[in-house]
């Protein structure tokens, strides 16, 4: 069976260990499996023994990143016999340094996460960019913890988006709590006369009117897609983008009904700009609402070079 090999990468108190503790401690994460723990920074939350035992934990401290090794893999696999390993990485450590190392048989990098605390974002990104970088740049799950009132999610949206378009971005309040983007913090006015997507932003755009289409009902959007036939009528046809569902090998298009006069001159794959306004219907094999946009006109573009749909 493979192992995955997780890595927690961010600065010194940005809330790595409890990151670690809260994902072990979860059940729908954790059924009982060993876990090896390398911890490579010690700050001020520790791993208490009877944490170690509860989860099924064992592990390991290392001062030197020499230590990290193929060599040292090796022994640990041999001594421990993990189900999976979790890397508490040094934040002033070069990622690429330990995505290099050849792992042993099974075990294989699945996932990075970046911790990153929202209260000292803006003094780093100012002062210390370069190790802010190292830090975004490798991340596939970025976490912005302690966020309060008064934290600007647009901000730490739009410098993690210039820096690594694909990372998945989540907000936690001072409580752990998860924060949801609310509408002043999406990044295209909802309140416009034309509401204007990026091409960066479907993803946010299409959960939104997805999860609440009745809040678009009559509004005007704007955004670029790939056209797909339907099959359900002449006068609808399918805009969307390619979205990875769950892994790189489920990619599959995510798009909206347009009815349009103009729906059988459509060929299926084209790129378009499509304006158009947003009604709202009840879905029968659903049972729900769903959004129906209506074609007010629209353009032949270029194709997307990175197609792929980011959701946050």
């Amino acid at each position: 069976m493979p192992v995955p090999v997780y890595i927690f990468h961010g600065f010194l108190e940005s809330g790595k260990t409890t990151l670690i503790k809260s994902t072990l401690e979860d059940e729908g994460f954790n059924e009982g499996e060993k876990t090896l723990l390398i911890v490579c920074e010690e700050g001020i939350e520790e791993y208490e023994s009877h944490f170690l035992e509860e989860t099924n934990t064992e592990i390991e401290y290392i001062e030197d990143s020499t230590t990290l090794s193929s060599d040292y893999f090796i022994q640990c696999e041999k001594q421990y016999r993990p189900d999976r390993v979790m890397i508490e990485y040094n934040g002033t450590w070069k990622i690429d340094d330990l995505v290099d190392i050849e792992l042993p048989l099974d075990w294989i990098f699945v996932q990075i996460l970046s911790t990153i605390d929202a209260t000292t974002f803006n003094n780093y990104v100012t002062n210390m960019r370069s190790f802010m970088f190292d830090i975004i740049n490798p991340a596939d799950v970025i976490i912005f913890n302690r966020c309060n009132e008064s934290t600007k999610k647009t901000f730490l949206r739009g410098n993690v988006k210039a820096i690594n378009k694909a990372a998945q971005i989540i907000y936690e309040g001072e409580d752990g709590s998860i924060n949801e983007l609310q509408d002043e913090e999406m990044p295209f006015d909802i309140n416009a006369d034309v509401i204007e997507i990026s091409e960066d932003d479907y993803g946010l755009f299409y959960m939104d009117i997805i999860e609440d289409p009745e809040k678009y009902r009559g509004k005007t959007v704007q955004f670029k897609g790939r056209v797909m036939l339907s099959n359900q009528s002449n006068e609808v046809y399918v805009i969307g983008r390619n979205a990875m569902v769950c892994c790189a090998e489920d990619v599959r298009l995510i798009g909206l009904f347009v009815h349009s006069k103009s729906a059988e001159q459509m060929v299926d794959g084209d790129w378009i700009i499509l304006k158009a306004k947003v009604g709202v219907m009840l879905d029968d094999d659903y049972q729900n609402k769903v959004p129906l946009l209506s074609e007010l006109e629209y353009k032949r573009c270029r194709p997307m070079e990175d197609e792929l749909v980011y959701f946050s």
